[in-house]
């Protein structure tokens, strides 16, 4: 597959969070998919029951999600964007905010 977007690192602001995002629990992760925002190709954002930070395992996912709060996300489609540099393996350089669902997430 391949996009006519170059790829440009581009940040959507948190203060408009995608809505249009389908979301999925299944056991112990939860995965986001959608329409990217700059090259309207489909991307996921996967969250797995521990997630890794650099003095150890961050919050379980239960704890990420119980404030509702927008998730942060990067554009990871297999498009091919002209210009991706080689240490990049997926995406079109976008980095947006998901807003959970209306009535959250039955974790």
């Amino acid at each position: 597959m391949s996009s006519t977007d170059p790829y440009q690192a581009e940040a959507f602001p948190p203060s408009q969070p995608l809505t249009t995002f389908l979301w999925e629990v299944r056991g112990d992760r939860v995965e986001a998919t959608g329409a990217c925002p700059r090259c309207w190709c489909v991307t996921s954002r996967v969250w797995g029951e521990t997630q890794y930070v650099e003095k150890g395992p961050s919050k379980a996912v239960r704890k990420l999600f119980a404030g509702g709060e927008p998730r942060y996300a990067l554009c990871q489609c297999a498009s091919w964007h002209v210009g991706r540099p080689a240490e990049v393996p997926d995406g079109c350089g976008a980095s947006f905010w998901i807003a959970l669902p209306p009535r959250g997430l039955t974790l």
